[in-house]
């Protein structure tokens, strides 16, 4: 019954992915599939491309009722779909994503036509409010993200009581044992016994005082997460 190390390691990673967040959306110019250069609103996301990728469609999918469709490896595409809070327009949006250092970089476009798009010389009005457009997307993936950690980091730590609960009754029953032993006469064969169970018990008793650190890192982690959510609420 050795302490497991490596749970401690994976929950100081799991710190450092908690701690990291960026709350950032900036103009950009990016090309598109066609290699053309369009205006884009950009956010800087933590997570991998792969997340990044699936936390736009769902957003997509949920506030917009809208199919997602592929472009390569690197591009998501909204076809035909009005966005009230733009245009009464019909528009392509894309999300070009880019691998970027801490992250991934989502870049937005809107194009209401085939070689029209918004940007600072057309559609600038439209432009400037795809802003907000973008910024509630990354409301939208760090509250997954987040909602997600949280509840990873609650089952952790109902799974790691449960552990230090069922050592406790061990150890309760082990203590029964030495006791209804002492009782028998205490012979060479109870003492065996004995000396047995209270390694079984000290074994116990080192593993929950291991168990109990982690769960008091845990704690610190969903306070922190908490926050970090609490924080992307406040994002405008």
């Amino acid at each position: 019954m050795k302490t497991n190390c490596p749970a401690f390691i994976a929950i100081f990673l799991l710190c450092n992915s908690l701690n990291a967040q960026q709350l950032v959306v900036e103009e950009r110019k990016v090309k598109n599939e066609e290699s053309n250069e369009l205006y884009a609103w950009t956010a800087l996301i933590d997570q991998d491309q792969s997340y990044c990728m699936d936390t736009y469609s769902s957003f997509i999918k949920e506030f917009f009722k809208a199919k997602v469709d592929k472009r390569g490896k690197t591009i998501l595409v909204t076809e035909k779909t009005v966005f009230p809070e733009l245009s009464k327009l019909r528009l392509d949006q894309r999300a070009i994503f880019a691998v970027e250092t801490g992250g991934t970089a989502v870049s937005f476009t809107f194009s209401p036509g085939y070689d029209i798009h918004f940007g600072r010389e057309d559609y600038k009005s439209e432009f400037e409010k795809a802003e907000s457009f973008v910024k509630n997307y990354v409301r939208y993936h760090y509250k997954t993200f987040y909602n997600e950690k949280i509840k990873s980091i609650q089952d952790k730590m109902k799974s790691t009581q449960n552990e230090i609960d069922s050592n406790s009754k061990k150890t309760e029953k082990n203590t029964k044992s030495i006791a209804d032993n002492n009782k028998s006469g205490g012979d060479d064969k109870s003492k065996s016994k004995n000396e047995k169970l209270l390694r079984e018990n000290d074994s116990y008793t080192a593993e929950n005082a291991s168990k109990r650190r982690e769960i008091s890192m845990l704690e610190e982690e969903l306070s922190r997460a908490n926050e970090s959510l609490q924080k992307v609420e406040r994002f405008h």
